[in-house]
């Protein structure tokens, strides 16, 4: 684990190697990482002769102003000395105010020669409070570099995952380490992440009046993956009250903590797009079987499920690829996703059960839908674990 560096790592690794530029923000769901490739990405500069200033909130002992200032002098003074400096927050979106101060201390270096000013790089466990200073206050002045939950690719160069351990239980690298503890890994994801997140990262960063049925709308979302489900539908099954416009509100909030994503049906019509009954993809396999409490066994003795897990694992999948995902339904016929990028587009259809389309008929609902290109997952077409393991954009190409 040590030695395997994410592609979103090792791009983090080339820009601070460049001349120092915008801050680099990591952006993602917790536990995923992004402190492990901080670390890594300074050790890494700290072997090609580059000074390091690490600045761990955790550890605060000034008032923040004086706190992150002093961190930023003392790197400014190093690299003023003619050394490469790497300057590295971690949890910095536990200092309020934080997005102010770096932007004022930005704003100040950028007066200065590049080679009198630190590489700067920000980290935090909230992806929603990172957000919310990069939007308040450093319009402008930061890149984001993206860690999404792992792939199986990712996995299985880092831990010799398999594709059915990954369906069951992908997508958090910290599994490996509670193994052969299922149990204990599923009750780690319940208390380190799934509570974290609706107890303290959204509840600080939004009003939510019903925090019931946000948490309930998640779990609802957890026991229908990768099902098209309307809005008041969804509404009738909750146990809290609510109404069709807070359920689609609250699903935007379990959208931008990266737990779940909901698709809209494809259409050239962008009003038709927003009015759709959403597709609920959850983010992350380990999410489900941690609500659901599976273990892979269970899910290997049960092919039903097994299929619209492998579907939800495919659409994270592509969603986190950074493309447009959608789905497409007409009348009774029905394509499970169609990714796009630009003008281009793919029709993506998981057919687990061999009573779903085969690849001609998936090109004929393909051209139905307006998209050239489109792909089977599956005994039919292209193998689930290969599908999984090799970059979506790929398909998009032909």
């Amino acid at each position: 684990m040590a030695r395997f560096l994410r592609p979103m790592t090792e791009e983090l690794l080339r820009r601070l190697c460049g001349p120092p530029g915008l801050p680099q923000i990591l952006v993602g769901p917790r536990q995923v990482g992004k402190t492990t490739a901080l670390g890594q990405v300074v050790a890494a500069l700290r072997r090609k002769g580059y000074a390091a200033v690490l600045g761990e909130a955790d550890d605060m002992a000034a008032p923040p102003a004086r706190w992150i200032a002093a961190h930023w002098r003392k790197a400014a003074a190093l690299a003023a000395g003619g050394k490469p400096v790497i300057l590295a927050f971690d949890e910095l979106q536990k200092i309020p105010g934080w997005s102010e101060i770096v932007k004022r201390e930005f704003d100040a270096g950028g007066r200065l020669p590049a080679g009198r000013r630190p590489r700067v790089a920000i980290s935090g466990s909230s992806a929603l409070l990172v957000s919310k200073g990069m939007t308040e206050s450093m319009a402008g002045r930061f890149e984001i570099i993206r860690f999404p939950h792992w792939s199986l690719d990712e996995e299985r160069r880092a831990f010799s995952t398999d594709v059915s351990t990954y369906l069951a239980l992908g997508g958090y690298p910290k599994r490996h380490e509670f193994m052969p503890d299922i149990d204990r890994f599923l009750a780690y994801v319940r208390d380190s992440i799934i509570e974290s997140v609706l107890s303290k990262d959204l509840l600080l960063l939004h009003p939510v009046d019903k925090p019931v049925l946000l948490r309930r709308l998640f779990e609802f979302a957890c026991h229908h993956p990768a099902e098209i489900v309307s809005l008041q539908k969804m509404l009738g099954q909750l146990t809290d009250k609510g109404n069709v416009t807070t359920i689609a509100g609250y699903l935007d909030l379990l959208s931008a903590a990266f737990l779940i994503k909901p698709l809209q049906k494809f259409s050239p019509e962008i009003l038709r797009i927003r009015a759709s009954s959403p597709k609920l993809i959850v983010m992350a396999q380990a999410l489900i079987a941690a609500v659901r409490r599976k273990t892979p066994q269970a899910l290997r003795a049960d092919p039903e499920m097994r299929g619209r897990w492998a579907e939800n694992a495919v659409g994270a999948h592509l969603v986190k690829a950074g493309l447009e995902v959608f789905y497409w339904r007409e009348r009774d016929q029905e394509i499970d996703f169609i990714a796009k990028r630009g003008d281009d587009a793919v029709a993506v259809e998981v057919s687990v059960s061999p009573r779903k389309h085969p690849p001609a008929a998936l090109e004929r609902l393909a051209r139905r839908a307006g998209v050239a290109r489109s792909v089977v997952v599956g005994p039919k077409g292209v193998a689930l674990e290969e599908f999984l393991e090799t970059d979506p954009r790929v398909w998009l190409e032909g």
